[in-house]
């Protein structure tokens, strides 16, 4: 049984919801697939896995034009941050085909599986590092300690950022991950974000300058070959995927490694089983992936009138295509608030479910896997500290602030 299943429900995108929304999100799993909120934007939100997996494959559905959806206050937007959306729509994320097409497939070979296995090594010595860091720590922080600085490590690695400008990246990539997230939006935070890309871009446009024709086997270089292609990307394009890549895989990654770890240690039959089998830690983090997911939703913008069952969506509207909710749909999976790592046919829609299924799933994976397995393996009497988890105010990216554990 849940720990959440008695708890009253928080209206969608409060503080409280925020903080536990498996509640709200059963509530309204047991109404219509596609529902509309009192205030809008999102115009309709769908909860049900069918309606998310079905919604993401329609072509009246876009990506693209969901930065217009972005928006802080009624009436605020693109003509306020005139850098931050234009850099933004630049991004894989918000390109339809056929750019999206033709950027996803120059970017695939420095993802593929054989590419990712390459970076085993590299992620098991920073996972080392960490972990040895961690056992002097005066109170051991899973967070800080091993799931914040070890994606930037790796993703860091793949784009040629000199190490001591790793936290600067992590402070930029949380200024976007901030404002990109809120539903409610600032203007503030809408500055804050823009800043921060203009300074990542600039970044990256020193190193891509310094980085010799042939100097290195990493994804940077991939990239710049790329570019010099005919067909290949524009340099405005390539600094955007950097920022892009820099982005993605800190912010879902180290979500992912903390959310695992507090799961597993609540449930500690599976954690043994993830403790003694190299084979366990595999389906361990996706039922993490489904069960308690680092991204909560995705939106996309109607290019034109869209029904599903009954619930029309006007031309323009932005729905809500609420993964997280679908992730816990009784109709899918059964006993959905239970954590099972032997769940069968698991096929969750974590990473997205259309042709913008994300570039660095494999990556998140891996880096997943090696730093929970070793973690748990390392520290086996490790207990939680914390009888409440930290989570994150920001609604769209799931993850905790801290995790504070005792590793006798």
């Amino acid at each position: 049984m849940s720990l959440q299943a008695t708890q009253v429900p928080a209206p969608l995108f409060t503080p409280e919801f925020v903080q536990d929304p498996y509640p709200t999100y059963r509530m309204h799993l047991e109404g219509p697939p596609i529902q509309s909120p009192v205030k809008p934007p999102p115009h309709a939100i769908a909860f049900t896995y069918d309606a998310c997996v079905r919604l993401f494959r329609d072509p009246r559905l876009s990506a693209a034009k969901r930065l217009q959806a972005m928006q802080m206050l009624p009436g605020q937007g693109r003509n306020d941050l005139p850098y931050l959306y234009e850099h933004m729509g630049r991004w894989l994320l918000f390109r339809d085909a056929p750019d999206h097409t033709r950027l996803r497939k120059l970017m695939n070979a420095g993802f593929s599986p054989m590419a990712t296995e390459r970076l085993r090594a590299t992620t098991e010595t920073a996972v080392e590092e960490l972990l040895d860091a961690m056992a002097d720590a005066a109170q051991p922080d899973l967070v800080r300690d091993l799931a914040y600085p070890l994606p930037v490590r790796v993703i860091s690695r793949l784009l040629g950022v000199p190490r001591e400008l790793e936290q600067q990246c992590v402070n930029l990539s949380d200024a976007i991950a901030v404002w990109w997230g809120d539903p409610h939006r600032t203007v503030e935070g809408g500055h804050a974000a823009q800043s921060a890309a203009r300074t990542l871009t600039e970044m990256f446009g020193t190193i891509m300058r310094e980085r010799n024709s042939g100097g290195g086997d990493d994804l940077l270089e991939l990239l710049l070959g790329i570019s010099r292609e005919d067909g290949g990307m524009s340099e405005e394009e390539l600094q955007a995927q950097c920022v892009l890549l820099l982005f993605a895989g800190h912010e879902t990654t180290r979500s992912l490694i903390g959310n695992a770890m507090l799961t597993l240690l609540r449930n500690p039959e599976a954690c043994a089983d993830v403790r003694a089998s190299d084979e366990a830690i595999r389906p361990a983090i996706e039922e993490v992936l489904r069960y308690e997911s680092p991204v909560q939703g995705a939106v996309r913008v109607a290019t034109e009138d869209v029904e599903y069952d009954g619930h029309r969506i006007g031309k323009g509207s932005a729905l809500l295509l609420l993964t997280a909710a679908a992730q816990r749909d009784p109709r899918r999976f059964e006993n959905p608030d239970r954590f099972d790592i032997h769940r069968q046919h698991l096929r969750h829609i974590a990473f997205g479910g259309d042709a913008h299924v994300c570039l660095g799933a494999t990556l998140a994976r891996l880096e997943g896997q090696i730093a929970v397995q070793r973690a748990l393996r390392r520290f086996p009497r490790m207990r939680l500290l914390d009888p409440t988890p930290a989570w994150s105010p920001v609604f769209g990216f799931r993850g905790l602030t801290r995790l504070n554990v005792a590793i006798p």
